[in-house]
């Protein structure tokens, strides 16, 4: 029977290697059934969606597409990492790491391997780089998703319901990716992928933390959500 270490390890990459084989599936099946059509749609959207560049809905853009950037959701991870620890909750605290940094080295890896270019139009926002997938949507989908997976989890363990929690963060993640487009920085599809990816890296993830906790039972938390 494999070590826990290395069944986490083979998961993790298998995590990676799925979403990387979903995603050119997908990109297939799109285009070999709308072929270029999907731009066409993608330009409508997107103009439709910046009709409107007033304030304050621009700031609130801003603002949320800010939450999505790299830098703010490494120190979100490593803050609540690290108010984890202060819980007990080791194993939650441990797996909001890699969940950051692995769904940003997937999401480099994508980026080099498509090369697509950004979309020809304003920038709202700085951005730099291929455009597919968002790694604001990728990282939002994957870290997020984390936390407030947690957060659900550790709310059923106190007997209270899950739903806020698994509302709140698909909210805030639909709305980070939605900013991307509203700011021109990337088209539709790269919001779409960024969270397909992002999705398959968290729930690889959650997998590992559940693996780490049927073999290695703990007691049920104490305290209050």
């Amino acid at each position: 029977m494999l070590p826990l270490w290395l069944l986490i390890v083979l998961v993790l990459v298998a995590g990676g290697i799925i979403s990387f084989g979903l995603l050119e599936g997908a990109i297939w099946l799109i285009q070999t059934i709308f072929g270029n059509r999907i731009h066409v749609w993608e330009n409508e959207f997107q103009q439709s969606l910046r009709s409107y560049h007033g304030e304050p809905l621009r700031s609130i853009m801003l603002f949320f597409t800010y939450l999505g950037s790299f830098y703010p959701t490494m120190l979100v991870s490593i803050g609540f990492a690290l108010l984890l620890v202060r819980m007990r909750q080791y194993r939650e605290a441990i797996m909001l790491l890699p969940t950051m940094g692995g769904a940003w080295i997937v999401n480099t890896l994508l980026k080099w391997h498509f090369m697509r270019p950004r979309p020809e139009l304003e920038f709202w926002a700085p951005a730099s780089g291929y455009s597919f997938p968002s790694g604001h949507a990728t990282i939002a989908a994957a870290m997020y998703g984390m936390l407030f997976f947690i957060w659900a989890r550790y709310r059923k363990q106190q007997g209270k319901r899950m739903l806020p929690a698994i509302v709140c963060g698909i909210i805030l993640i639909m709305t980070i990716g939605t900013t991307r487009i509203y700011l021109g920085v990337h088209y539709p599809t790269d919001v779409l992928a960024g969270f397909f990816s992002g999705f398959w890296w968290f729930a690889a993830c959650a997998y590992c933390l559940f693996l780490w906790q049927t073999k290695r039972p703990r007691q049920p938390l104490q305290g209050k959500a």
